[in-house]
């Protein structure tokens, strides 16, 4: 399997289960577990994954904070897959709680990162599984599969992102702080509830040559034009087998991402509290 075949035997089982309301979880209580960090969506998604392949793939869960959330491997071929998961819950009126951008929590999103594999680091591709769930967290009703190129394609800035956090000590008059210099990264969000071509559907979004041969293009939906700062054309296909609508006008999509361009920097100032001056 090529690492999009994996992707899309994933993405095929989810949709399976799909009802008039989403895709059914069922999620253990958090506080069963007993770590902050600890995640029950990113615990179901694993264990439906390892139900979607055949036997001769092994999932790894990577641990609280760490990039990919789990690694994905062929162990006939050696093949290893990333596939990072970001969740977000829907509000009461059906919007997502975040807007344009997403945090990244240290290390910013990329179609290519690293894994280690015994004492060898090597650099695997990886995806990644967004998903809007419903209010009381029983469905999710939107699932956006895709290759992490379609947010960067920079693999250098990736690799530096995972370097950049460190801790200064002696910190303070009494030499007894430290500070962690934790950068945070904000990048697209593609669960935010404006961009309506993505908004309450189960789809999957990959290079428009790695998808072509795996599907039929009676289920490739849109066409979407990635254009970056240098004027590069990077064309992905978007696909939906839940739609039920034909594809004779196969649309093309371009500028998905273009409110994150128009943010202005905001001056950060202290909190300072205020009272009132005494009345004299």
């Amino acid at each position: 399997m090529t690492p999009t075949e994996i992707i899309l035997n994933i993405y095929r089982k989810l949709i399976a289960k799909r009802t008039s309301q989403g895709i059914p979880m069922n999620l253990r209580a958090k506080a069963i577990v007993g770590t902050v960090q600890d995640d029950p969506f990113d615990c179901w998604v694993e264990n439906e994954i390892r139900s979607s392949l055949p036997n001769n793939f092994d999932v790894y869960h990577s641990g609280a904070l760490t990039t990919p959330d789990l690694v994905i491997r062929d162990r006939k071929s050696g093949l290893c897959v990333g596939l990072e998961i970001k969740k977000l819950i829907q509000q009461p009126n059906g919007a997502d709680s975040r807007g344009l951008t997403i945090d990244y929590n240290s290390c910013l999103p990329c179609g290519s990162t690293m894994i280690k594999i015994g004492n060898d680091t090597v650099i695997v591709p990886c995806y990644y599984l967004f998903a809007l769930l419903d209010y009381e967290s029983t469905h999710i009703v939107s699932m956006i599969l895709l290759d992490g190129d379609f947010i960067n394609y920079d693999f250098d800035i990736h690799k530096q992102a995972k370097y950049a956090n460190y801790t200064e000590y002696n910190h303070g008059p009494y030499g007894e702080g430290s500070v962690r210099h934790r950068k945070m990264y904000t990048y697209p969000n593609p669960l935010n509830y404006k961009i309506r071509e993505f908004y309450l559907r189960l789809i999957l979004i990959a290079k428009k040559n790695d998808l072509t041969s795996l599907c039929e293009m009676k289920h490739v939906t849109e066409e979407i034009i990635r254009e970056d700062k240098y004027e590069n054309k990077f064309y992905y296909y978007l696909l939906d087998e839940t739609s039920t609508k034909s594809n004779d006008d196969l649309r093309t999509l371009t500028g998905i991402f273009d409110a994150c361009k128009h943010r202005k920097p905001k001056e950060r100032t202290a909190a300072i509290p205020t009272i009132p001056p005494i009345n004299e």
